[in-house]
């Protein structure tokens, strides 16, 4: 059964899912409440993206769980690191990165380690193990960025890029200050 709702000019999905309208569009409920839900749709891209990766990486002999991996290509790049610099370094959580290297220590990709030059340091290196992971890793991410591609291209050009200047929009104006007072 399908009802209007006058305030916003759409049709209300109700219990047994049909609509009026037989547009593709209609049939999902997020996309009808329109751009403020951008962040629900990011993260359903976001978790979808992951998800295909983690089933495909260990096709591809990779075993790291998918959000850990930038974690690994850090370690890789700029050696030895504290889990503060991991996390500034991919503008990520402190308590997520904490979590990942949990996950990959846990693996055996990375351990821990007393700061040579500040005894009260602890950084996280790779082990051998992790390594190796990281040298199937970036053979796995070849792949994955064309696909990765193929898949924006599908979307629209420039869409990379694109995402990549909002990125910098909200850390020149965080979304909060962008909502203002609700006035």
């Amino acid at each position: 059964m399908v009802a209007s709702n006058s305030l916003f000019n759409r049709p209300i999905i109700c219990k047994d899912l049909h609509i009026m309208s037989n547009d593709a569009h209609d049939l999902d409920f997020i996309r009808a409440q329109g751009p403020a839900y951008l962040a629900h749709l990011l993260l359903r891209l976001a978790d979808e993206l992951v998800r295909g990766g983690g089933q495909w990486y260990p096709r591809m002999g990779v075993t790291a769980p998918p959000r850990t991996t930038s974690t690994l290509l850090a370690l890789d790049e700029h050696g030895p690191l504290a889990v503060t610099e991991i996390a500034g370094l991919l503008r990520q959580s402190h308590p997520l990165v904490i979590d990942w290297c949990r996950d990959l220590t846990a693996l055996g990709f990375i351990a821990k380690e007393t700061d040579p030059k500040d005894r009260r340091r602890t950084l996280v290196d790779l082990t051998p193990s992790g390594r190796a992971e990281v040298g199937r890793l970036r053979g796995a991410l070849v792949q994955m960025a064309a696909a990765s591609q193929a898949l924006m291209d599908e979307a629209g050009p420039g869409l990379f890029d694109a995402l990549w200047r909002m990125e910098a929009a909200l850390r020149h104006r965080r979304f909060a200050d962008r909502l203002g007072d609700g006035d």
